[in-house]
C-alpha cells in the first residue's frame, strides 16, 4: 500500500513538473526592459569668453529619456542649464554661455525607465 501511494505521489509530482512551466507568464509586457544608453557631454570653447555646453545621448531602443545639463561655478552656484525629454534615437542639447576664468562643474543627468544616472566633469578656464 505504501509503495502505491509513493508511486502515485511521484507520478503526480512529475506531471506537475512538466505542466506547470507552461502556465508561467512570459509575455513581453511582463519582461523587464533593458535600455542601453550612451552619453557624452562637455564644455567646448567657441571664441573669446564664449563656451558651448553640450550633451549627446544615444538611445538605440527609442525609450523616453529626460536629459538635463547644468553648469555650476566652483562653489556650485547655478550658472546655466538646459534640458529636454525625447524618445529619439539620438538626443542632442547645447547652450552657449559666457564664462570668465575660474573653475566650473558641468553635470549631466538623464532618467530612463524611472532610473536616474548622473555624471560630472570639472573644467578650469
Amino acid at each position: 500500500m505504501k509503495k502505491k501511494v509513493i508511486c502515485i505521489a511521484l507520478a503526480l509530482l512529475m506531471c506537475m513538473m512538466v505542466t506547470l512551466p507552461t502556465f508561467a507568464d512570459d509575455s513581453e509586457e511582463n519582461m523587464p526592459t533593458r535600455v542601453e544608453i550612451g552619453a557624452s557631454f562637455g564644455l567646448k570653447h567657441i571664441s573669446g569668453s564664449t563656451y558651448k555646453m553640450w550633451a549627446k545621448i544615444n538611445n538605440p531602443n527609442g525609450a523616453t529619456v529626460s536629459v538635463t545639463l547644468v553648469l555650476y561655478d566652483a562653489s556650485y552656484n547655478y550658472i546655466a542649464g538646459i534640458g529636454t525629454t525625447s524618445s529619439n534615437t539620438t538626443i542632442s542639447i547645447s547652450k552657449n554661455v559666457t564664462l570668465s576664468s575660474g573653475t566650473y562643474h558641468l553635470q549631466l543627468s538623464y532618467t530612463v525607465n524611472g532610473s536616474t544616472h548622473s555624471f560630472e566633469r570639472t573644467y578650469s578656464i
